[in-house]
């Protein structure tokens, strides 16, 4: 491959180096060994360092000097996906080499291994099989909602029967994406108690670059680099680790859509499935009865009506945590959440203990010399709403006493688990204090208690509630659904005992709330019913008046940072791809989850 000039062979290379947006032509060696296929990757010179890129096409003829391609470091990803990460950056307006990053090895790879013959199976008997991947025989991208705690592997076994049982001129693979690496590696275990050949492409990329029948990973594995992709699943496709935080802020359903595009069929599995997950796909759901047996039994305690001098750990968490260390003689028996980041704070009256929202969007407000709201900007005077007092207090919470005060309390153990615990940093404890980083870590508990779940429901972003709603499903897994003969108790200690939310975890029926989030979403332009882009940095402003001139609408939502909002996706990327970025620092982040 590559351009052929007077025996010598160009090649146009993209580095890794992320300032560098196009590729530069590289000569090929006469003693160069290794594989030159559009993806492949290489070793080439640039500015008096060594870096590593990827040929993407054959370079110009007729140039003069060209500097020569050092050395080869194997194979890379498929030319489908090199086409793929092209439309990633034009989306999410990044780095086109920093989504060839997620989809190429860690290390050098040289060869593929020999992949194994499918062989078709029996299809489960289950009505969640069958109602789950009925769709994908024509190809349609569809949606699942299933409860929280309602096992999906029946639809994962249908679905892959269902799509690799049908003839095809060549083996094609199944992707299946879950939220995390535990996850990934459960689930390759699993198929393969089930005779079917399954790789996790975080652990073997060369099994899933040779086209191995089912290739599990995680949020890269939206850019596993199969031979011939036959369908895509999504499993917890409403897991927010599936939403990148940092620029360039993708998320796996837009891709998977993307990779899809109604050539092969597309499953998302979700108990929480918003609206920029069902758009453009068909949503489906098992019936209410079934989606309601999969949610947990969920148990409030009201803080407005108890006595402040207990502090944040109720008389019923007592009660419920005692009993859970009682009933449960091994594991972790009680399981204490609340949120100790930044943005865990509420302002509340120092009276009635309400806690203040914003009157025009529900948002918590922050406290200045006014209430503020950071989700929608309006201000309102320091008066609060119920009882007219203008005294407010801000509640601040923090994981590190609070695990000291349950060890005290119960007599048992109690570690701290957040984000930045090492892996089962539980141990043998049987109780737990920590971030929603427990829901990750800890796989099952007698009790998961929210010491204030407001933080989440008032959250000033976009889709807190359908977050909110989500993170108890997750606890739901812990102690198991509802229907099950032996199950845990989920625990909400709130100050809004009427909240939307709350009502849908305990009917086990989310619909309401995703029928708000979709009718919010829609009044604000959000996605997937309008585009979004949130400039932040020195750069900002002047980026965003050029982008007027494009038509986009913009609004400063405060020093170095902008909000840019356009009726449709591709206006907004076409015109942000045009305009050249200044040279003072600037993020963007195009739709952003956490805005």
């Amino acid at each position: 491959m590559g351009a052929t000039e007077g025996g010598r062979r160009v090649v146009a290379v993209l580095t890794d180096v992320a300032a560098l947006s196009k590729p530069f032509d590289y000569l090929v060696p006469s003693n160069f060994s290794g594989p030159l296929e559009i993806g492949s990757r290489v070793r080439v010179p640039l500015h008096g360092r060594s870096v590593r890129g990827w040929i993407v096409g054959p370079g110009l003829e007729g140039l003069a000097e060209v500097k020569p391609i050092k050395s080869s470091l194997g194979v890379g990803p498929t030319e489908e996906i090199l086409d793929l990460a092209r439309w990633a950056s034009w989306r999410w307006n990044g780095p086109w080499a920093r989504f060839l990053t997620a989809a190429s090895s860690e290390t050098i790879v040289r060869s593929l291994p020999q992949p194994p013959t499918f062989v078709p199976f029996d299809l489960p008997s289950s009505d969640l099989g069958l109602q789950g991947i009925s769709g994908a025989e024509s190809n349609e991208g569809m949606s699942l909602e299933i409860g929280p705690a309602t096992d999906p592997f029946d639809a994962v076994l249908g679905f892959i029967g269902r799509t690799l049982g049908s003839v095809h001129p060549e083996q094609r693979s199944v992707v299946v994406l879950v939220p995390g690496r535990g996850y990934a590696r459960r689930l390759v275990g699993r198929l393969a108690r089930r005779g079917i050949p399954a790789v996790d492409a975080g652990e073997d990329w060369a099994a899933a670059r040779a086209g191995w029948p089912v290739v599990v990973g995680t949020r890269a594995g939206a850019f596993a680099p199969v031979q011939h992709l036959g369908g895509m699943i999504v499993l917890d496709g409403d897991d927010e680790r599936f939403y990148s935080e940092s620029s360039p802020t993708w998320n796996v359903v837009d891709v998977a859509r993307q990779r899809c595009q109604g050539l092969v069929p597309l499953l998302v599995v979700a108990s929480c499935p918003s609206a920029v997950i069902t758009h453009h796909i068909e949503p489906r759901s098992l019936s209410r009865v079934q989606v309601a047996a999969g949610w947990p039994q969920v148990e409030f305690v009201d803080l407005r009506q108890q006595d402040p001098r207990t502090g944040i750990l109720s008389e019923k968490l007592v009660a419920l945590g005692r009993a859970a260390l009682s009933d449960r003689p091994t594991g972790v028996a009680l399981a204490c959440i609340v949120n100790r980041k930044g943005r865990a704070r509420l302002v509340v009256c120092s009276r009635c203990d309400n806690v203040a929202r914003c009157a025009s969007c529900d948002a918590a407000c922050a406290l200045d010399v006014t209430l503020d709201c950071p989700r929608c900007g309006s201000s309102r005077p320091v008066i609060c709403t119920t009882c007219g007092a203008t005294a407010m207090k801000l509640l601040r919470l923090g994981t590190t006493q609070l695990a000291a005060d349950c060890a005290a309390l119960f007599g048992e153990e109690a570690v701290e688990i957040t984000a930045s615990s090492v892996p089962n940093a539980q141990g043998q404890a049987r109780i737990v204090v920590g971030t929603e980083a427990i829901l990750h870590r800890v796989r099952s508990a007698g009790v998961v208690a929210f010491l204030d779940l407001d933080h989440h429901l008032l959250a000033p972003r976009a889709g807190a509630e359908q977050a909110a709603l989500s993170l108890l499903g997750k606890a739901g897994r812990l102690v198991g659904g509802r229907a099950e003969t032996e199950h845990g108790v989920v625990l909400v200690q709130t100050r809004l005992r009427d909240h939307l939310v709350l009502h849908a975890a305990v009917n086990g029926d989310p619909t309401a709330v995703l029928e708000s989030d979709t009718a919010m979403r829609r009044q604000l332009g959000l996605a997937p019913f309008g585009a979004v882009a949130h400039l932040k940095g020195d750069g900002a402003q002047a980026f965003a008046e050029a982008l007027v001139k494009s038509g986009l609408t913009i609004s400063v939502l405060g020093k170095g940072e902008v909000l840019v909002q356009a009726s449709d996706t591709a206006i907004l990327c076409d015109a942000l791809s045009k305009v050249p970025r200044p040279k003072e620092k600037l993020r963007v982040g195009v739709d952003p989850a956490s805005f």
